[in-house]
């Protein structure tokens, strides 16, 4: 019996230092104060999780989330797990991602219009809009859970006072709240050590790339466009500022006091971006011969830009790491040539 929780306390000490390291440096890139941590959770009547063990032939068990499970959701909600899920429906691509991200895919039972990554995700049932959905479907599904983000309020409200069902909301900001989140999700769905492990992937590759800018001699001023009319851009408090600033950059709206602010043409001629991204090579060509930006350095130089893929900016999830990758390489070429 001493032999076995002595196996059992040196392996709990080398997954917290396996932890440890593949979090050290990583959180300067990000955030300079702490690394991210796991969302306190609580259970009415044991720990959060079980701590690993070890099986018959001496190797290591994964750890399990123990039901029930009370944990604060990005909504900053408690929020009650009864039992481990096995019938969930996302109202989000972001969500769903995470959820085959963590391979998890198999418990999806519903997913929105919008789910079509991974491509495998298109063959689970829809449930309709975004903000909109349909609640008769999603009754006969018979979830467990359902996962949102905090932009779909009124769908939460319904489906929990009007059917009683549970919900957890998703809704970072930044890559220290989407660490948080996968950390979070890893609970709730019983996979905290693949969750641990994605985080740790996403953070390394933070790092790498922060490193690689720091030897930057200078830093770009980057307008991303979101929407030409009114001209809406990214400001601080969104993942695209978050990416610029990572990437090297500095964003052409960080004067504006919220993530999705509206600028006068003036503001932005101010602004004299060196570079300026779109959704789109087709919405950069239309930027491109737009009356009235001629005079702005990007248009001038030629460094009007539309991304391969919108979602990789967009969606809160691994693939923003493609997205961030992008970002350094289209701001700085000249340290990621091959």
């Amino acid at each position: 019996m001493k032999k076995r929780s002595l196996a059992a306390l040196m392996l709990s000490l080398l997954l917290v230092v396996g932890i440890l390291t593949g979090c050290a440096g990583r959180q300067t890139a990000v955030n300079p104060d702490s690394p991210p941590a796991a969302p306190a959770a609580e259970s009415s009547d044991q720990p959060a999780d079980r701590a690993a063990g070890t099986g018959s032939a001496g190797q290591a068990e994964p750890r399990q989330t123990a039901y029930p499970l009370t944990i604060t959701d990005g909504a900053g909600r408690q929020v009650t797990i009864a039992a481990e899920p096995r019938r969930v429906i996302s109202v989000a691509p972001s969500n769903t991602e995470l959820m085959f991200a963590l391979g998890k895919g198999d418990l999806l039972v519903g997913r929105s219009d919008w789910d079509d990554y991974p491509p495998e995700a298109q063959e689970i049932e829809s449930i309709g809009g975004f903000y909109s959905p349909d609640y008769e479907k999603i009754i006969s599904l018979e979830p467990d859970l359902l996962l949102l983000t905090s932009g779909s309020v009124e769908a939460r409200e319904k489906l929990e006072n009007d059917y009683g069902l549970t919900t957890f909301v998703l809704n970072p900001s930044n890559f220290e709240e989407l660490y948080e989140g996968i950390l979070a999700l890893g609970q709730v769905v019983n996979a905290q050590e693949a969750a641990e492990a994605l985080v740790a992937d996403m953070q390394r590759e933070v790092e790498a790339i922060a490193g690689k800018v720091a030897l930057a001699e200078n830093r770009p001023v980057v307008f991303y466009q979101v929407w030409h009319d009114p001209i809406t851009t990214a400001g601080p408090g969104s993942f695209i500022d978050d990416m610029i600033r990572i990437a090297g950059g500095t964003n052409a709206a960080s004067f504006a006091g919220e993530p999705w602010p509206v600028i006068s043409l003036e503001e932005l001629v101010s602004a004299d971006p060196d570079i300026i991204v779109t959704a789109s090579e087709a919405a950069a060509r239309e930027v491109r011969e737009r009356p009235g930006w001629e005079s702005i350095a990007a248009v001038k130089e030629g460094r009007v830009l539309g991304l391969p893929d919108e979602n990789i900016v967009v969606r809160p999830g691994p693939r923003l790491i493609q997205g961030l990758q992008w970002f350094a390489r289209n701001l700085h070429p000249e340290l990621f040539e091959q």
